[in-house]
């Protein structure tokens, strides 16, 4: 006898469910588009303790008769499409048939449904994917589908649900993504019995945007390339924030994630926005239907594009030439030519984005309009060209022996020394003198901190909110002292003494983005990536004035501290250009 067994029915829909129901906000997305799909035009989603105990989602779409009500538990049945051809014509959130019978294998579930026209009604019960119970009933028009004790027949599963803050922000979000890309449907969400957001019907894009980001300036930017449509309402540059968690990505109407969109549209910003900062917003990009492949990810959460580099490019320069009016963005240059480079790193120091396990691309885009790489890098090549001359950090005092001459562009500090001139960059320098006190600080838990006469009360998304609450004996011993406003804003009222100069606002926005990047690792791995951008932030910048003083007294700090000259984000420090090599160049 083989060993080849086909498994069980419901043993296969609970592997299935481990792809489609990863946490209860899969559960409201899935109800939530399927309601979508029947032609709803009012959407209510009610959870108790964060959606573990109850996802209800009630609608006003189509309804179903008992025949189909049965059928919708079946694998792969669907009303969506009925050809192979149908997937490169969708027009429908679903189309797999697995959300239903995935989501009744591991929670108990109520289905309540009424067809139009008809004048009675259905109700369909499974649990943990037993036997469906079908009995006439009376119900109002449409679907109504509850489901209690998410994965209460899975317990090893339950056990890596977050807590009810965090799993309710996750819910929220999804909410906020349907009501981003349907704003004909009106979208309620009650949590534990309180109505916590709502998203009434609009009548354009714009209106939606404005409900979904409240207190958020956004520029419409409306553009077209050849089949191509966008249509966006993005904010600031000075409002973006560290990761791509303030913004959204619709395509032909369905929200998905693309980090390689999500660049370009940052990208669009020119030099105005730092890389790895992404704005606020929404953007919406509509391009026919047989361009995009929507059948790649199980939560249809990602789209693959028959030609991705076009559209990419397409998307930066359309946003460019639409928002250079709105905040006056210095022009991308009509010669510019897009390319991906490795930044350079010393021998010796630590990789220049150490920000590793997926959480951000260690391949960054330059646009410079020759085809050279960045100033950081010609910096490095310099750096490890200039080869005579003695090794910049085996002296002790080596960078209080510079004689500071002057400042150059507010950005450079120009140094003499013994066997050559020594160029620093400001900010660079400053940015790893603050990291070293700000780490030693912390690994002795005694980081200083500056209360702030008044709070500053900071504007979040819920899910972020929600991470630093989870997070908040790692917020504490980073020396942030803040407290949850509502289920949308925190209040500040302490911040590292060491990190004056930067605004609370500017400290927590980048304390919130590292702790999610770091959600699934222990934070001690993580700290220093979190310190290194607070440490960023709080530093002298490019663009500020030193006095002679300050110059000098930056030096001898660079003195007191360990490193192999670079920041900790992986940039030069120094550049040396040796006396014999300028006496060289000058034919001397």
């Amino acid at each position: 006898m083989g060993r080849i067994r086909v498994l069980p029915a419901d043993l296969a829909n609970q592997i299935a469910a481990g792809e489609v129901v990863e946490r209860p906000a899969s559960v409201a997305k899935e109800l939530v588009e399927n309601s979508l799909d029947a032609g709803a035009t009012r959407v209510k989603v009610e959870i108790e303790n964060g959606g573990t105990n109850l996802v209800r989602v009630s609608d006003d779409g189509v309804g179903m008769d008992a025949e189909d009500g049965a059928l919708a538990f079946a694998r792969h049945a669907t009303s969506k499409i009925h050809g192979k051809d149908d997937l490169f014509s969708l027009q429908t959130f679903g189309f797999r048939g697995e959300a239903l019978p995935s989501i009744a294998s591991v929670a108990k579930l109520t289905l309540v449904t009424r067809a139009r026209g008809t004048t009675e009604g259905t109700e369909v019960v499974v649990e943990g994917g037993g036997v469906a119970r079908i009995r006439p009933t009376g119900a109002a028009e449409g679907t109504t589908v509850q489901v209690r004790d998410l994965f209460y027949n899975l317990p090893a599963r339950r056990k890596f649900l977050k807590s009810i803050g965090t799993e309710s922000a996750h819910v929220s979000e999804a909410i906020l993504l349907a009501a981003l890309a349907r704003p004909d449907v009106s979208l309620f969400l009650v949590r534990d019995g309180r109505p916590a957001r709502e998203w009434l019907r609009a009548s354009t894009r714009r209106e939606r945007a404005a409900q979904a980001f409240e207190g958020e300036r956004l520029e419409p930017c409306v553009g077209e390339r050849g089949p191509l449509r966008i249509e966006a309402h993005l904010g600031s540059p000075e409002r973006a924030r560290a990761g791509a968690v303030g913004l959204h990505l619709v395509v032909n109407g369905r929200a998905v994630r693309d980090r390689q969109l999500a660049r370009a549209v940052a990208q669009a910003y020119g030099s105005v926005l730092e890389p790895g900062r992404y704005p606020v917003g929404v953007v919406y990009i509509d391009v026919p239907a047989e361009q995009v492949d929507v059948n790649v990810h199980p939560q249809k959460a990602e789209v693959r594009f028959a030609d991705a580099r076009a559209l990419h490019d397409a998307v930066t320069r359309e946003l460019h030439q639409a928002m250079t009016k709105a905040f006056s963005l210095p022009a991308l240059g009509a010669s510019r030519s897009w390319t991906v480079t490795r930044p350079i790193t010393p021998p010796g120091a630590p990789a220049a984005f150490p920000f590793g396990g997926g959480s951000t691309d260690p391949w960054r885009l330059h646009g410079e309009a020759d085809g050279t790489s960045s100033l950081a890098e010609r910096a490095a090549v310099v750096a490890l060209e200039s080869s005579a001359g003695p090794a910049l950090f085996e002296s002790s005092g080596f960078y209080a022996s510079l004689e500071f001459l002057a400042q150059l562009r507010t950005m450079f500090l120009l140094c003499n020394g013994a066997d050559g001139l020594y160029i620093l960059d400001q900010h660079a320098a400053a940015e790893r003198v603050t990291f070293h006190r700000l780490r030693r600080a912390f690994a002795s838990r005694s980081i200083a901190t500056q209360r702030l006469l008044i709070a500053d009360v900071v504007e979040l998304l819920p899910a972020e909110v929600a991470t630093l609450e989870e997070r908040a004996s790692d917020v504490g011993a980073l020396g942030v002292e803040l407290r949850a406003v509502g289920a949308s804003a925190v209040a500040v009222h302490a911040v590292p003494a060491l990190l004056s100069r930067a605004k609370p606002e500017r400290i927590v926005r980048d304390l919130v983005a590292e702790l999610a990047r770091a959600a699934r690792r222990p934070f001690g791995d993580a700290a220093d990536l979190v310190l290194a951008t607070m440490a960023c932030h709080g530093s002298i910048r490019a663009g500020d004035l030193l006095s002679r003083e300050e110059a000098c007294a930056l030096l001898r700090s660079l003195d007191d501290i360990d490193f192999a000259g670079h920041c900790p984000h992986g940039r030069p420090v120094v550049t040396r250009i040796g006396y014999d090599e300028l006496e060289r160049r000058v034919g001397r």
